[in-house]
């Protein structure tokens, strides 16, 4: 004891001291993480922990008198303690903010770390020093358990799971490589994307592209073109997008942006794409361009030997000469494609040819100064088997780039469950891009044996249709199923695991196996991959409505309300096809003004298809029309002569009403066919979006004209056909009205006689017509014309006395005649005169009188009977 200095500076003693390595833990304890490199300096109290037990006096921990304490004091170490912490000052912060702080754990081995040697006093007792290991552990338990539910919530949120298929990977093949190839959703699509797709659908305003995955992008009027194109006139519908591409055409495009749906959901986005090619090749110079590099390119204009051809660049153009025989006709503002043949810098002109041949087996090479951004979809290169991931494989090419093709996209349409086997590493490939993500440097290629030929896979299956021997290729068990489907050709296709059942499936390996027969309902098809999506659900095979090709004009099916708007309410059949319910639909009341109230988001209501055209399917809600029992009228050719159904009426006018039928099918009621008395009008009978039964008259399918009648009764037909036009028939006045007089014609019929009909003379007509009373009869009455069921009459002896001079057809009109009528209408260029039935002729101002007057009504007055000479007859 006399040898060792009285109470030792620690920080002295760890100066001197030299580092030793620490001895192993102690039985029982857990193993802790070795101590930091530049441990920070342990607190008194921990530091005091660390001490032996067996050096620790009983008691109070006061030393015995007469004899030096052997611990140090603790006083004097807590202000050397505190002295040394402000000498140290912000270094010490800076050490402790670089390096994290010791798990508490990893104190129990700091008393055998050579800077503490065993030996000497704690500065704590038994009791002190118990607490301080109980609080080290419950410290260590709370941080193990930490780290299991972080680890737990990774593989939930799918960091480790799914969820790799939504991201994209860019990266080296050194370093840790992903699990999945990349692949394009609308989770992770994003602006300035590169994608290879072909073109499904060319529309007046936009163009509809397929993508890769199966999802559809869209393209405006104004993303087509670089070039302005003389086709945008309005009587040459869908010219601008047609001019520029056609249907099945491959084509690479760029994201402009992609918009929400907020009303369903963040799952359903519309992508925009533009097709123009100053955004595609942004930045492209002529030094980047090579012998044998394939290009996109717009024709600018068309000249005698050749093509002039725009790049969506300044610096440099191209042209291309006319080939000697020339498969298809390219005219100018199409997008082709062509393949380099020589390079004029001086000129900066890039020379081209469209041999199909030639291009489908151009491939691009290395090139120094080759960047991402000149890597553009459907660019073919020489790759490398780099790996094989769970869901495609890794390919490196040109020297600095790699790229992952998936499942969809191996050179296999058919992948059995051995595909693995057929990529070995470092295996030589040819491959197209598919995409390109110029943020995240990802690459996504195809080995498609149809795309690398510059063809669109072929489609030999039918959407909706049902399969029942597809052949199961292959069974992922987070994916879904792979499909050999039945047909002409056998097609590839593909179950997602959500479809595979209405249940949700745990183990999918165990229900299918490879070589086992399915039946399967295609719901959709990858126009890109050539891949047909299906479902074996079995609530698919049993609604009438699955796609938009099952819906049937008039065919009664159930729905749900989606969304209530002021024009109508959006409506979903079980299978998802959508149909909109317009707002006079909606109720079988006239001028409805807002929804009705059991139209509610989440409603299931019973409706009637009215018509499906270009995938736009509206219903109605009409009690009347939803449960009729008469049969559909879709279609001018199913139109019979006699068939009784069901129409609206959508317009009213003075001489008759137009009524509407499924499917677009529109017929024409003449106002005597409305079955109403002489003198009410129609409008205060019948109103817009009334639910009429309705009696075809006359159909000419070719014309697409239809004549139909709201009267149901055969039998008046016939009798009032024998009342013709040209004989003389009798009457009795039944009721008058301002404009006309009621008679009752044979006792079956009736007729109506106009007030100008009364009388040869203008005013003694209105005298007449005021000693008329109801019964008075009429012994002679001429038959004008019949307007259905109602019969024309006049009471004029200047008409009954010439009937047999009155023409009722053209053939009787020769020019030199003089023939009997009457004045029907004049106007400021003459007068029309009618004869029997709808036979018209026309009188110039100046053949209608010798003397030149203002105006004919001073002279003549609808209704006059008058003689006229046949000047020239016309046929129109």
């Amino acid at each position: 004891p006399h040898l060792k200095p009285k109470n030792p500076s620690p920080i002295r003693r760890r100066r001197r001291s030299q580092p030793q390595c620490p001895s192993p833990p102690p039985p029982g304890r857990l193993q802790t993480p070795e101590p930091l490199a530049h441990p920070l300096p342990p607190s008194p109290r921990a530091l005091a922990a660390m001490a032996p037990h067996g050096d620790r006096k009983k008691g109070k921990g006061a030393d015995r008198p007469g004899k030096p304490g052997l611990g140090p004091n603790r006083k004097e170490f807590k202000n050397h303690r505190k002295e040394e912490g402000e000498k140290a000052g912000g270094a010490e912060e800076q050490e402790q903010e670089q390096q994290p702080a010791p798990h508490p754990a990893a104190l129990f081995n700091a008393a055998d770390d050579g800077d503490f040697p065993r030996g000497g006093r704690s500065l704590l007792s038994r009791d002190e020093m118990a607490e301080a290991r109980t609080e080290a552990e419950v410290e260590f338990e709370k941080e193990e358990r930490r780290g299991k539910k972080k680890r737990k919530a990774n593989v939930s949120s799918g960091i480790d799971g799914d969820d790799d298929l939504g991201t994209l990977f860019g990266g080296a093949t050194t370093g840790k490589l992903p699990r999945f190839a990349n692949r394009i959703t609308l989770k992770n699509i994003s602006p300035s994307m590169k994608l290879w797709g072909v073109v499904i659908e060319v529309n007046q305003k936009d163009i509809i592209v397929s993508l890769p995955g199966g999802m559809r992008g869209f393209v405006r009027t104004e993303e087509v073109s670089d070039i302005a194109l003389h086709g945008n006139s309005k009587d040459n519908e869908g010219s601008v997008c047609a001019e520029v591409v056609h249907v099945g055409q491959l084509v690479p495009c760029m994201v402009l942006q992609v918009d929400d749906d907020k009303k369903e959901g963040k799952a359903h986005k519309r992508v925009w794409l533009s097709l123009r090619l100053s955004r595609m090749y942004k930045g492209l110079s002529l030094d980047a361009i090579q012998d044998g590099m394939v290009l996109t390119a717009q024709v600018k204009s068309v000249e005698d030997h050749g093509y002039i051809l725009y790049f969506g660049v300044s610096t440099f153009s191209g042209f291309m000469p006319k080939a000697g025989k020339e498969t298809v006709k390219i005219e100018s503002g199409q997008l082709i494609q062509c393949v380099v043949k020589g390079i004029d810098k001086a000129r900066s002109i890039i020379h081209l040819s469209s041999d199909e041949d030639l291009i489908s087996k151009s491939i691009i090479k290395d090139l120094k100064g080759l960047s991402i951004d000149h890597l553009i979809p459907g660019m073919m290169m020489s790759a490398r088997v780099h790996s094989v991931l769970e869901n495609g494989v890794m390919l490196s090419f040109l020297t600095y780039f790699t790229g992952t093709a998936d499942i969809f996209n191996l050179s296999s349409s058919f992948p059995s469950g051995n595909w693995k086997d057929d990529y070995s590493k470092n295996k030589k490939v040819n491959a197209r891009i598919l995409f390109v993500d110029p943020s995240t440097r990802a690459v996504g290629l195809t080995l498609n044996q149809h795309l690398l030929r510059l063809n669109v896979p072929p489609i030999n299956v039918k959407v909706g249709e049902i399969y029942d021997k597809s052949r199961v290729l292959r069974v992922d068990k987070k994916a879904g199923l792979f499909l050999e489907i039945p047909s002409p050709t056998p097609s590839p296709g593909f179950v997602s695991i959500h479809d595979v059942s209405d249940k949700d499936v745990k183990n999918v390996e165990k229900k299918f196996r490879e070589g086992s027969l399915t039946r399967v309902r295609v719901l959709g098809v990858r126009h890109l991959e050539g891949v047909a999506l299906g479902t074996l659900k079995d609530s698919a095979f049993e609604g009438s409505v699955f796609t938009h090709a099952d819906v049937k004009p008039g065919m009664v099916v159930r729905a749900k309300v989606v969304t209530v708007e002021p024009f109508g309410a959006i409506v979903q059949f079980s299978s998802g096809v959508k149909a909109l319910c317009p707002l006079p639909h909606m109720s079988e009341l006239d001028n409805i003004v807002k929804p009705p109230k059991k139209f509610k988001a989440g409603a299931e209501l019973l409706f009637r298809v009215l018509g499906c055209k270009s995938k736009r399917i509206t219903v109605t809600y009409k009690k009347s029309l939803v449960k009729s029992k008469l049969e559909v009228l879709a279609s001018y050719a199913d139109a019979k002569i006699g068939l009784v159904t069901h129409g609206w009426i959508t317009k009213i006018e003075k001489h008759g009403c137009f009524v509407r039928f499924y499917n677009g099918v529109q017929g024409f009621v003449s106002r005597s066919e409305l079955g109403l008395e002489p003198g009410i009008e129609a409008e205060s009978v019948y109103h817009v979006g009334q639910v009429v039964k309705c009696r075809i008259v006359s159909v000419v399918p070719t014309s697409r004209k239809l004549y139909v009648s709201f009267t149901m009764s055969s039998n008046r037909v016939i009798q009032a056909d024998t009342a013709k036009v040209g004989t003389i028939v009798s009457g009795v006045v039944e009721r008058l009205t301002p404009a006309t007089v009621v008679v009752s014609v044979n006792g079956f019929s009736k007729g109506s006689i106009l007030n100008e009909q009364l009388a040869d003379h203008h005013g003694q007509a209105a005298q007449l017509k005021n000693l008329l009373k109801p019964g008075h009869e009429f012994n002679q009455l001429l038959v004008l014309d019949t307007e259905g069921q109602n019969l024309v009459l006049s009471a004029k002896h200047s008409l009954i006395n010439t009937a047999n001079d009155i023409p009722s057809e053209i053939s009787q009109m020769q020019a030199g005649a003089v023939v009997h009528g009457y004045i029907c209408n004049i106007i400021e260029a003459g007068c029309f005169v009618r004869f029997l039935g709808h036979l018209t002729g026309f009188s110039p101002k100046d053949k209608a009188v010798d003397r030149p007057i203002e105006k004919l009504s001073d002279v003549f007055c609808v209704g006059q009977s008058v003689r006229s000479h046949v000047l020239n007859v016309r046929i129109t």
